[in-house]
C-alpha cells in the first residue's frame, strides 16, 4: 500500500456580517466561482445551503493543475461548522474542507482548514508547487469573501 503524504492549512478571516448570513453564502456553492480564484464551474446541489450528504461537483484550476472534485457535505451544524470532502478524479489526492465560524464583535470569524492527503508519488510536487498555488489561493479565497459580503 502507497504511503499517503498529508499537506494542511488553516486561514480566516473576520466578516462583518451576522453568521447566519455568513454560513448560508458560503454553503452556497453558487456563490464558489465568485470568491474562490480556483473554482471555474459548480454543479449539483448549488442553488441553497448545502445540507449533509448533498454532492457539489466543482471544477477547479490551481495555476497550471485542473481538477474536478465532487464534494460531499459529511457535517452540518448551521451556522458555526460545515465540512466537504473529496477524492481528485484526475490525480488521487483526498480533500477535506472545514469550515469554522464563531460570532464576534461586530461580525463573524470564519475559519477555512483544508487538509490535502496525497498518494506519496504525489508529495514532492506537493512540496515544491501545490501546497504553495492552494495556500495562496486560500488566502485570497477568504479575502475576497470579505470584500463581497462588506462591500457589494
Amino acid at each position: 500500500m502507497a504511503k499517503t503524504h498529508v499537506s494542511a492549512h488553516t486561514v480566516s478571516v473576520h466578516v462583518r456580517r451576522p453568521i447566519e448570513e455568513v454560513f448560508d453564502y458560503l454553503t452556497t456553492a453558487a456563490n464558489w466561482p465568485r470568491w474562490h480564484p480556483a473554482t471555474v464551474s459548480v454543479s449539483g446541489a448549488v442553488d441553497h445551503p448545502a445540507l449533509e450528504g448533498e454532492v457539489i461537483v466543482e471544477k477547479v484550476k490551481h495555476g497550471p493543475l485542473r481538477d474536478t472534485f465532487a464534494w460531499e457535505v459529511v457535517e452540518r451544524r448551521a451556522p458555526h461548522h460545515w465540512a466537504i470532502r473529496a477524492a481528485s478524479e484526475r490525480h488521487g489526492q483526498k480533500v477535506k474542507i472545514i469550515y469554522t465560524l464563531s460570532e464576534e464583535e461586530g461580525g463573524t470569524r470564519w475559519e477555512r482548514e483544508m487538509r490535502f492527503y496525497f498518494p506519496s508519488w504525489f508529495a514532492p510536487l506537493d512540496r515544491l508547487l501545490a501546497a504553495r498555488i492552494l495556500r495562496k489561493n486560500s488566502e485570497t479565497a477568504v479575502r475576497q469573501l470579505k470584500e463581497l459580503m462588506e462591500y457589494f
